[in-house]
């Protein structure tokens, strides 16, 4: 039996988009054979396993994005900055009074 999108979709308790599920469907599919081949637990390879492995990279994926996105923003923020304190005239001529 296949994993289904809404499955993964009701343990998140939100929608996610093809392209996140098939990428995290991949991934964890990987896993559970990798993890298949250590132990060679037959839970690992039941249904349920998987769907729970899908939903794990999926939460992982959507914190990498955010993270990245974030880092970005931050980086245009001091570009910014910076551009603003280059044209900003400034005097370091200090005047005793």
């Amino acid at each position: 039996m296949e994993v289904a999108k809404k499955e993964v979709e009701d343990l998140l308790k939100c929608e996610i988009t093809d392209s996140q599920f098939e990428e995290a469907l991949e991934y964890a599919k990987r896993k559970q054979k990798y993890i298949y081949e250590k132990d060679h637990r037959t839970v690992v390879m039941q249904h349920w396993y998987l769907v729970k492995l899908t939903e794990e990279y999926v939460i992982s994926l959507t914190f990498s994005h955010f993270t990245m996105d974030l880092c970005s923003m931050l980086k245009d923020m001091e570009k910014e900055h910076s551009v603003k304190d280059q044209s900003t005239p400034s005097s370091t001529h200090i005047v005793a009074y």
